[in-house]
């Protein structure tokens, strides 16, 4: 297995020296032109990038089916009640959803199972297992990264770049993660937005207006919903005409990248949010089950 863990990590706009891992974030961070969306691939570590800072090298991540599976873990936070961590995650996968291409709608659809137990991402090579969401209220394992909001850890094909298993943590043991549309800290639907991205086979983009931008600005919510650089990025991994693929025979890598503060882009203020359908059971594929590897 291959694993990579993506973080998000929190933007001051006041902050004058970034830290090397986050110069990426700052070097563009007033730029007003859009730069092109990166893809995940298989390439870990030290990779070469591009002047898009992509990388260029190991095959790009994707998911074989059009029908992707995601469940909550059932503790949900001690500070967010389950029910308001439920529609905040449903809303972040709808943003995601019937997206508009060229040709036609990105083949990407997504499907909430039961809740589960499980509290840590893990990978199963032998039995089933669950894309789960989940909050660390207690403590935040990954060391020197004090500042980082969220972590997706992705499992996949070291050889083709299929997705295997994908999961989301939330770090609540460092940042106050609000859902109100009117008293904002660190925003859970755009952190989370964000971090679908990621689960779908994103990389961080140099585009400031992009939900997939390295960095969320503190108070803000704009990243809730895709600009055109997400669109073009999620159309290019799963275009119109896109069949779905065959699992591999023997799947090999997980990974964890670390991904940063989210985009802007105005939402209409509201009091509260009104309760959010699931999204569409896009099963007509008998896939939307746990992934069975």
């Amino acid at each position: 297995m291959v694993w990579w863990a993506v973080m998000l990590r929190l933007r001051s706009a006041r902050s004058a020296l970034p830290s090397l891992a986050e110069f990426a974030v700052i070097s563009v961070g007033f730029a007003s032109e859009a730069a092109a969306f990166c893809r995940s691939t298989t390439c870990t570590g030290d990779c070469p990038r591009d002047e898009n800072e992509c990388k260029t090298t190991g095959e790009p991540l994707y998911w074989a089916s059009s029908c992707v599976s995601f469940s909550l873990q059932q503790d949900s936070s001690i500070h967010i009640p389950m029910k308001y961590f439920e529609q905040t995650a449903q809303r972040s996968f709808v943003a995601w959803t019937e997206l508009e291409c060229e040709t036609g709608l990105a083949t990407v659809a997504f499907s909430q199972l039961d809740d589960v137990a499980c509290h840590k991402t893990e990978y199963n090579k032998s039995g089933t297992n669950a894309n789960i969401i989940m909050f660390q209220d207690n403590k935040w394992v990954y060391q020197g990264v004090d500042n980082t909001l969220a972590k997706t850890t992705v499992t996949f094909d070291g050889d083709t770049g299929e997705i295997l298993d994908a999961d989301i943590e939330i770090n609540h043991a460092n940042n106050n993660f609000t859902i109100s549309d009117m008293v904002i800290d660190y925003d859970l639907e755009s952190v989370l937005t964000h971090e679908v991205g990621h689960f779908i086979g994103l990389d961080h983009t140099l585009d400031f207006s992009g939900t997939m931008y390295a960095g969320y600005e503190p108070g803000t919510i704009e990243q809730r919903s895709l600009e055109e650089d997400d669109i073009l990025g999620a159309c290019a991994i799963y275009p119109p005409d896109k069949t779905a693929q065959t699992h591999a025979a023997n799947p090999p890598p997980q990974f964890p990248p670390p991904y940063p503060p989210l985009p802007k882009r105005p939402s209409p203020p509201s009091q509260t949010h009104a309760p959010s359908p699931r999204p569409p059971p896009c099963c007509n594929a008998p896939h939307c089950s746990t992934n069975s590897r």
